[in-house]
């Protein structure tokens, strides 16, 4: 996954302190379907191919992990070139600077991703612990040492058969790029409360949002889920369906954009390693899934 970068006069650049929600949407998205970007070492080639020399220029960089819209790289004589097909929100704006300032050799991997998964006593412990160690591999195994991977609590310590696990803590979503929510028989009522539902709500809507086996009922009753096609464990398909979803009882894991929920249990490993695809490419995947020596599902 690359950073993105959109090049566009100075004086049309977006305030990144306009209020949360907001989007940049320039007059050329509607007119083309699309914002035309660039990969760091190519911006300066495209701002001398499509703006005056001496043009007053900035540069917004764009993160792909917060993108709701679809990035398709198109076939020009420079190579492919990123499309981004839809607004910008501004969360996903990381950046702007002077393109006189900008440097080409700047870092072009997205890298530092920070990951929360949430869990909550009475989960099933696999559907945290398994999305959990193929996603914590990219930095342990050297792939993005600044990674992070935090667990947060929505209501106390796991505990079972002498084990007892605990982040101590609830954090605010929205200190993460992707959130994971584990599963477990609590589910189905925790999601109906009102303090919990707000809580996932609040995680930004253009920012990854993933689920393992109930977990996803959390998503669907904070309206994330709302015509989307989404799974979860057999037996909670129907109570998936009630949120609005398109419910799909035969997928492990359904990608549907920023929205990505396994099915019961064992399918967290799948989407772990749909993630880590997802973030890092299918090179590190594969290495991660051999070295785990598991064959996906996907």
């Amino acid at each position: 996954m690359r950073w993105l970068y959109h090049i566009l006069p100075t004086e049309a650049a977006p305030s990144l302190e306009a209020p949360a929600g907001r989007s940049f949407a320039p007059p050329s998205l509607g007119a083309e379907g699309f914002l035309h970007a660039s990969y760091a070492p190519k911006v300066t080639e495209s701002a001398a191919l499509y703006f005056p020399p001496g043009s007053a220029l900035s540069v917004l960089r764009i993160d792909p992990r917060r993108l709701p819209c679809s990035v398709v790289e198109a076939a020009t004589p420079r190579g492919p070139m990123p499309h981004i097909h839809g607004a910008v929100p501004l969360d996903a704006i990381r950046g702007v600077q002077s393109l006189d300032d900008f440097a080409a050799v700047a870092a072009d991997e997205v890298r530092g991703t920070a990951l929360g998964f949430v869990g909550f006593a009475g989960m099933t412990l696999l559907d945290l612990v398994g999305v959990l160690d193929p996603v914590s591999r990219v930095r342990t195994m050297g792939f993005d040492p600044e990674a992070t991977c935090e667990v947060t609590t929505l209501d106390g310590p796991y505990a079972q058969d002498g084990l007892t696990v605990s982040s101590g803590r609830q954090l605010p979503l929205d200190r993460y790029d992707v959130v994971v929510v584990a599963g477990g028989v609590p589910a189905r009522t925790l999601a109906d409360d009102p303090a919990v539902r707000a809580y996932f709500q609040a995680y930004p809507e253009n920012r990854l949002a993933a689920s393992v086996c109930t977990g996803a009922l959390f998503w669907g009753a904070a309206g994330r889920l709302r015509g989307v096609r989404a799974t979860t464990h057999h037996s909670a398909l129907d109570g998936l369906a009630a949120f609005g979803a398109e419910a799909d009882p035969g997928a492990r894991v359904v990608d549907a954009g920023q929205r990505i929920t396994a099915g019961g249990v064992t399918a967290g490993l799948d989407l772990g390693i749909a993630l880590v695809q997802r973030l890092y490419g299918a090179d590190v995947a594969a290495r991660i899934a051999k070295q785990m020596e598991y064959t996906p599902n996907l």
